[in-house]
């Protein structure tokens, strides 16, 4: 219906003689011979706009929840998509405006649209007109509604009790934008669509009350538009058999049209499922959170490895895949074992031969079967040869889709600090910062982390400051649970995504435009890593801001 009232906007315009592309060309005269404009009247001083908010349409007298609609922004264009006037909708022209014969396009707007933020709705409208020589086209009403997706998250009851709140979160994502929503998060976010119709990538991760480990799910909403709050609940999902699964609800809320709600309420064809069903690797008796500490007292006197180093590999459905990744703090490691077999392979995939994968302990049956073994003792004479830290990242797929991923580490001869890298700069300097530069760190830990500890040293950036945005000049991003939403907001890794890991990716990216905004001087991040064995790094991130 739109393209068809363009079409029939522009016939009449160029039957008239006022079509821009052809105004040059034609001399309007009075009954006189004298030359007159083409020009034509646009009245606004009548319009009512209002506001569709959540299901009430909100009159221009009336501000809620904070949105006043006299702050709108109103910018008309004409059919090339310049700028002809622009005006607050509180400070409209009470006369008409004076316009060259053509087709227009109002647009009132309460913001500018950022990619993902908390309760940040952009409310607009978008009005073509077509203003005709001599003649006044008024616009009496126009209803501003949600131009952005809201999504909020929600427990049942039943649920939320089993779970332990400072390992629960449920991160949405959409595009490059992301916001993590905390077990007792009550605020909306708001997302900028990409596309007419949009992809919502959901990651919930939990653990239960009395649990120890965490489980981690994904899904996906598709075809979510801009105006829609897709409102996503936790539940329990009860089966026929008496079994339970999490899963997830989604309400769709419309702001489209002005009616109450789409009451349409579905349950995902693909149920989020709990890390039961998920392939498990385990060293008995170890924790692979911690490095495996090989002694030479572990070799009797003929050399002969007396301990074992046994990765068991159990699943419920066949076995498809175990790829195996294997990094080192010792180059020459990596050189010996790649000189044996590929420093990353899937021993089912048969591309390395039966004699190497017995030569370094791995089975070769695996594929289809729901159980395996690795023998990392068959390893233990290279490992001897060459100290250091070694770590071997296991990825377990069945034929269920069903994924488990864990890393094994030996250590043998030395001590391995770890290590704090910000990419693409040299993180001893002090750096002077430049519109659009990044801080993206690389910390590495091969007898995994125990504690990271951050302090903020500036000269201008106070408690109160930080305490407004829900952090302290000091924290830990392992044990201050209480700073943990905000900094997860902030992009920042917390709890179990720290503690006990090898390696993991950091950026303090989003403090720099912040940090900038209070004027000259600098500004210093004491990054402080602890392993498991107490070996730790301090390195210093220091900015100048001119």
């Amino acid at each position: 219906m739109k393209n068809i009232f363009k079409a029939l906007s522009l016939v009449v315009i160029v039957a008239l003689g006022l079509g821009s592309c052809s105004k040059d060309n034609i001399n309007y005269e009075d009954g006189k011979g004298a030359a007159t404009a083409n020009i034509g009247y646009l009245a606004l001083g009548g319009m009512e706009a209002s506001i569709l908010v959540d299901t009430e349409n909100i009159d221009s007298e009336t501000r809620a929840e904070g949105v006043d609609i006299n702050s709108f922004d109103v910018v008309i264009t004409n059919q090339a998509g310049a700028e002809v006037e622009s005006f607050k909708y509180g400070e409209r022209p009470t006369e008409a405006i004076a316009l060259e014969a053509g087709i227009y396009t109002i647009v009132m707007k309460s913001a500018e649209m950022s990619g993902a933020e908390w309760e940040a709705p952009v409310y607009g409208a978008e009005r073509e007109v077509v203003i005709t020589r001599k003649q006044t086209t008024e616009v009496k009403d126009i209803v501003c509604k949600l131009r952005n997706i809201k999504v909020s998250v929600s427990y049942a009851a039943d649920i939320k009790e089993q779970l332990a709140p400072e390992y629960t979160s449920m991160t949405i994502t959409l595009g490059d934008n992301s916001l993590v929503y905390g077990i007792d998060e009550a605020r909306g976010g708001y997302f900028a669509p990409v596309a007419e119709e949009n992809t919502l990538q959901l990651t919930f991760k939990c653990r239960y009350v009395d649990g120890d480990k965490d489980i981690i799910m994904t899904n996906e909403i598709t075809g979510v538009k801009a105006a829609q709050w897709r409102k996503i609940n936790v539940v329990v999902q009860h089966a026929a058999d008496g079994t339970s699964n999490i899963g997830i609800v989604c309400d769709t809320w419309t702001y489209d049209e002005e009616v109450v709600f789409d009451t349409t309420a579905y349950l995902f064809e693909e149920v989020l499922v709990d890390d039961t069903d998920m392939p498990v690797i385990n060293f008995e008796g170890h924790d692979l959170a911690l490095p495996f500490e090989l002694t030479d007292d572990m070799f009797d006197a003929e050399g002969n490895f007396t301990k074992n180093i046994n990765i068991d590999i159990t699943a419920k459905a066949p076995i498809q895949s175990i790829i195996v990744n294997v990094s080192s703090d010792n180059d020459d490691f990596l050189a010996a074992y790649d000189d044996v077999m590929p420093l990353e392979s899937d021993i089912c995939a048969g591309s390395v031969s039966n004699t190497f994968l017995k030569l370094m302990g791995y089975p070769i049956d695996a594929k289809g079967a729901t159980s395996t073994r690795i023998k990392f003792g068959a390893q233990t004479d290279m490992f001897r040869s060459y100290e250091g830290a070694h770590s071997f990242e296991i990825t377990v797929i069945d034929a269920n889709g069903g994924k488990t991923t864990a890393t094994l580490t030996v250590k043998y001869g030395q001590n391995v600090a770890p290590s704090i890298v910000w990419i693409g700069y040299d993180i001893d300097q002090r750096q002077t910062y430049t519109p659009g530069m990044t801080c993206d760190l690389k910390v590495k830990a091969a007898l995994a982390v125990a504690d990271f500890k951050v302090k903020i040293i500036s000269e201008t950036l106070n408690a109160d400051q930080l305490t407004s945005v829900g952090l302290a000049a000091e924290f830990s991003l392992v044990n201050d649970t209480q700073f943990f939403q905000s900094l997860s907001g902030l992009g920042f890794p917390v709890g179990d995504a720290v503690y006990g890991k090898t390696e993991l990716d950091l950026s303090i990216s989003n403090f720099l435009s912040v940090l900038a905004m209070l004027g000259p001087g600098e500004h210093d991040f004491e990054m402080s890593v602890t392993d498991m064995e107490g070996n730790a790094t301090t390195k210093t991130v220091m900015f100048r801001f001119n």
